[in-house]
């Protein structure tokens, strides 16, 4: 029976993009297959706590080959690509997901709406700089949208001075920031404004007494190591038996993975990071 509704599932969504979608995004046939594949399994358990279908959206990508820098397309508008990935988008693609399995009508055009709402700042794009390029100002838009919340200090943490200010002190390193000293402006006042938040970490020392507290679809984030930058990597906890490790897509594997090394000794392997930051779905 489970079988046949996932069928029927899958059957309903097989539809093409409404033409208005069309017209602001990038994607392909492909990635609506993606997407069609992935409703046949949320849609029948829609009703399942969020942190649960991320994990499913997350298991079917499975393998997904790991590719940098595929946003990095001029001009800006909203680019969608299911069938290669980075770290963050991996994440950003199975919670929109999820998201977009809860909605009535789980088109998608409704999952090009939740992809633009995560990584737009206020859903609009407007250039290269409208993108939320650090996790910390997604962290704190999906928290105002009530999809989310930080719980790093509930989890044990510490407090973090936490500064921002790689990307407009390093323009070089960004093509849409080379010579071009208006969208350095532009991300030089998103830094401005995140740098009066208050922020919380797990650092690597105390994590083994605080992974308890970190459950199944939970979002850690590993703090970066280099000054001015938050978050270099990012995933979704997951608990095997005893063993707390995370779904991610791997650099060092070239592809999404359930990592073989366990949450604790991974982050403690890794010189680049010096502690998470953890996101619980709502």
């Amino acid at each position: 029976m489970k079988r046949i509704l996932i069928l029927l599932a899958s059957v309903l969504w097989l539809l093409p993009a409404p033409a208005s979608a069309q017209t602001d995004a990038r994607f392909t046939e492909k990635d609506v297959g993606n997407f069609n594949e992935v409703m046949g399994l949320l849609v029948p358990v829609r009703d399942k706590p969020m942190p649960e279908l991320v994990i499913l959206a997350a298991k079917h990508f499975l393998g997904t080959p790991y590719v940098a820098g595929t946003l990095e397309i001029e001009p800006e508008r909203l680019t969608v690509n299911t069938r290669e990935t980075d770290c963050i988008l991996f994440v950003e693609m199975c919670l929109a997901m999820a998201l977009t399995a809860r909605e009535p009508e789980p088109s998608f055009e409704a999952y090009l709406d939740q992809l633009r709402q995560l990584r737009y700042r206020d859903g609009v794009v407007d250039g290269y700089a409208s993108r939320l390029h650090y996790t910390s100002e997604w962290i704190a838009q999906g928290s105002r949208r009530g999809i989310f919340h930080e719980v790093s200090r509930e989890c044990g943490g510490s407090p973090l001075d936490q500064k921002f200010f790689f990307m407009s002190t390093h323009p070089a390193s960004y093509r849409q920031l080379k010579d071009n000293p208006e969208n350095v402006a532009k991300i030089r006042a998103a830094e401005q404004r995140l740098e009066q938040g208050e922020y919380w970490y797990i650092p690597k020392a105390g994590l083994p007494r605080c992974i308890r507290n970190i459950r199944t679809g939970d979002i850690v984030g590993f703090n970066a190591s280099t000054p001015g930058l938050d978050i270099a990597h990012v995933g979704y906890a997951y608990w095997e038996g005893d063993t707390l490790t995370f779904i991610h897509a791997s650099y060092t594997d070239r592809k999404v993975v359930i990592n073989k090394t366990p949450l604790v000794q991974y982050t403690n392997g890794i010189k680049g990071h010096n502690g998470l930051r953890v996101v619980r779905l709502r």
